[in-house]
């Protein structure tokens, strides 16, 4: 059998390719010290002043079948006709991805941090339900799915940086939005309810008249909440910014191909730091109290350890506001593209595999709106690709039930503070970023393809299917009287339990949320009055409460064992706030398990996308990102938010209720119940995407023609497509050239038949 020479491969662009000068192109990688064996259908840039055929005045090349000539307007950056020469010294591709990057970072510090950190607050402070925020958490990317076709449709071929500098103010007006509520609504009043004359004590006076019920939307957990529909519209602007849809783009083509990789890592990285400087940033905010501009601070006697504290949470949204419109305007001064970029693209190979399923001039690659469905399902018979949707879309329900109450369910599960939940969180965020390099570098080093990745998939989730069992690890629960424990320190079960008893029947109390601890048994209750005390202290250590009947010795149990005292409190008093909780070593065994989790979890995230890149033709790589990322959205992070929010409403003790009976927000949460649930949820998504790891792996049938090509490639970037997928040497590829050869013939004979 006669080897396979040069001429034989059929054309990688097609009809229209540079011609390839084979005898300079020889000379020339003998002086550079490199191969000349590259293909000869492999189409070469074209230096500067060289002959193009058909060219004579101008440099032309062809990229994508895009004529390029340098004969255009030129580029400069500025707004309209303002143009000072000293502002072109900012027109370049680094200054490019340092506005992207900020840009990037103020819209994830603001979706994935100061939202999250602030939804317990925002619960409180609007009445709303856990799957009402959960609502809110996933609106911003039913946004992103009702924004992304239009957007890449039109902004492909449009001027990106304006539409990025458009959509980031789009994006700061979102942020106004969300910031709105706050100075819509009443300030907040502590105790609204409570006779200020006995301070909440336990009063046989106290007038009982109930409470007439007038129905308010705007207090009750309705999804008519004005609040809620606020919120709503701030997350829809949010989302319809187009950064990350076309942002890329606008990177990629202004930079060459093997500074591409590097600017886009920077990029991402630029973007993983919002939410760790947002979580720090929004945890301090809510240790501000929320109407410090608008009432007179030495009236407010809690701190902001107290459960009834309120944080400004709407500073974070009103600082991103200012931050974003700020940076849309340097990204709008920015040209349509850099000067450098012809340059690049002149230098750049167009990497089509010969061997596509797709043929270059099918009609389905024109990108016309008609041929659409027969593109998607082009790329949707690829069970390969299928797969990846698959992992995609169990990861993000995972990811954006956790990204969304993350700081929420570490404040149950460690009975920690908001503010101490958020800095917590930020453990999660450097977890990711690792898992992000470590898939990266992993890749890289072992050199993997398409089934080592598939291998590297399938560990990745074991390994975090094993440390999910963290959950199991649980620190020891508050026990609220009346709620979780009765007042005889009897166990209680059901979220129905009454706070009333013999010790506190004639005290008349006020449904009223006022939690004081008794630091002997480490006891809460839910007000001072509904455990029966008669006396009040003003400290400077705040609200201290005596002579409390719910107390007595006598009054528990004697079929039950007395809880476990702590000595080197003082008995008989009761303190304002939750008691504290040490959970010991738990808390740390917890976390460091669930940071190794989250790194397992993302370390499969970079080869999952590689293989999406590469099992599908050249030509539809855009196509093919669009779809991936609508099922993810449709099916994975919208619904994933929502599920976790319902989630936790199940495991809430104890609502809050408005005066007509309707739940508003709740105030205790079953710990135990809440880990058991997350736990379960997390292991269904990881063992359906170990399944369809499995199932990828089998069904996998990579295409010996596109390896025989990348055996023969030279080329530093590696072979001419994104198939470079099988694991297997080229000796244990019994075919390959049998194969080519068939392959050749056939696309001979095609041309021949066309009258190429």
């Amino acid at each position: 059998m006669s080897p396979i020479r040069d001429d034989d491969l059929p054309t990688a662009n097609g009809p229209n390719h540079v011609p390839y000068n084979h005898s300079a192109a020889a000379s020339a990688d003998t002086q550079a010290g490199t191969s000349s064996t590259a293909p000869a259908s492999f189409t070469q840039p074209q230096e500067a002043g060289s002959s193009v055929q058909g060219t004579s005045s101008s440099i032309k090349s062809t990229y994508n079948d895009e004529e390029i000539t340098d004969e255009e307007d030129p580029l400069l950056c500025g707004f309209g006709s303002c143009t000072p020469p000293w502002l072109q010294v900012f027109h370049t591709a680094k200054w490019l991805l340092f506005m992207l990057g900020i840009c990037a970072f103020v819209q994830s510090f603001v979706v994935n941090a100061i939202f999250p950190v602030g939804l317990s607050t925002l619960e409180k402070r609007f009445h709303m339900t856990s799957t009402q925020t959960g609502i809110i958490s996933s609106w911003y990317d039913f946004a992103v799915l009702l924004a992304v076709f239009p957007v890449c449709h039109w902004g492909n071929t449009g001027h990106k940086g304006r539409w990025i500098g458009i959509g980031t103010v789009i994006m700061g007006i979102g942020s106004f939005i969300c910031a709105l509520p706050h100075y819509i609504i009443e300030p907040y009043q502590i105790n609204q309810g409570l006779n200020q004359s006995d301070f909440g004590a336990c009063s046989a006076d106290r007038d009982v008249t109930p409470t007439t019920c007038v129905p308010r939307t705007d207090h009750d957990a309705s999804y008519l909440n004005k609040y809620f529909l606020i919120f709503l519209l701030g997350q829809t602007f949010h989302g319809a910014t187009p950064l990350f849809s076309i942002g890329t783009a606008y990177i990629d083509e202004n930079v060459s191909q093997k500074a591409s990789p590097v600017y886009l890592a920077i990029h991402a990285v630029v973007t993983s730091v919002g939410p760790v400087i947002g979580l720090f940033v929004g945890g301090f905010l809510l240790s501000i109290y929320d109407d410090f501009d608008r009432v007179d601070m030495n009236t407010i006697t809690i701190t902001n350890a107290d459960p009834r504290w309120m944080g400004a949470w709407w500073l974070g949204f009103l600082g991103c506001a200012v931050a974003a419109i700020l940076t849309a305007f340097p990204i709008l001064m920015f040209a349509k593209e850099l000067p450098e970029a012809k340059k690049h693209r002149m230098k750049d190979v167009n990497q089509v595999h010969v061997a596509s399923q797709v043929d270059a001039t099918d009609d389905i690659l024109k990108g016309n709106m008609k041929h659409l469905p027969e593109a998607v399902w082009n790329i949707l018979r690829n069970p390969t690709f299928v797969t990846t949707i698959v992992l995609g879309i169990f990861e993000s329900i995972v990811i954006n039930g956790f990204a969304a109450f993350m700081p929420k369910i570490l404040e149950t599960l460690l009975s920690t503070t908001p503010t101490i939940a958020s800095y917590l969180s930020s453990l999660v965020i450097f977890a990711a970023a690792a898992g992000v390099m470590v898939g990266g570098v992993v890749i890289r080093q072992m050199n993997l393809q398409v089934g080592g990745m598939l291998k590297m998939i399938f560990v990745c989730h074991v390994v975090a299917l094993i440390l999910i069992t963290g959950f199991l690890i649980q620190c020891p629960s508050r026990e609220f009287v009346g709620i979780t424990i009765g007042y005889g320190h009897q166990k209680l079960k059901g979220s129905t339990n009454p706070l009333t008893s013999t010790c506190n029947e004639n005290c008349h109390c006020q449904d009223e949320w006022n939690p004081v601890c008794d630091r002997t048994t480490r006891q809460i209750y839910y007000s001072a009055c509904f455990a029966g005390c008669n006396i009040n202290n003003k400290t400077a250590e705040g609200d201290i409460w005596d002579d409390c009947s719910c107390l007595s010795e006598s009054f528990y149990n004697i079929s039950t064992p007395a809880p476990q005292l702590d000595t080197s409190a003082e008995s008989g008093k009761l303190y304002g706030g939750f008691c504290t909780q040490d959970c010991g070593w738990s808390q740390w065994i917890f976390l460091v398990l669930l940071f190794f989790s989250v790194v397992a979890s993302f370390a499969s995230g970079i080869p999952s996308q590689q293989i999406m890149l590469r099992v599908i033709p050249f030509q539809q790589r855009t196509l093919g990102i669009g779809v991936h990322w609508t099922f993810l959205r449709l099916l994975g992070f919208i619904p994933g938010g929502v599920l976790f929010g319902l989630m936790i409403d199940t495991t809430c003790l104890k609502w809050q209720e408005s005066a007509c009976g309707k739940k508003q927000s709740c105030l205790v949460h079953d710990p135990y119940r809440l880990s058991w649930t997350i736990m379960a949820v997390a292991v269904v998504c990881k063992l359906v995407s170990i399944l369809a790891t499995i199932i990828g792996y089998v069904t996998y049938r990579p295409n010996d023609l596109d390896n025989a090509l990348s055996v023969q490639t030279t080329d530093s970037r590696g072979p001419l497509s994104l198939t470079v997928n099988d694991d297997r040497h080229l000796e244990e590829k019994p075919g390959i050239i049998e194969n080519h050869l068939e392959s050749r013939n056939t696309a001979n004979a095609v041309k021949s038949e066309n009258g190429i």
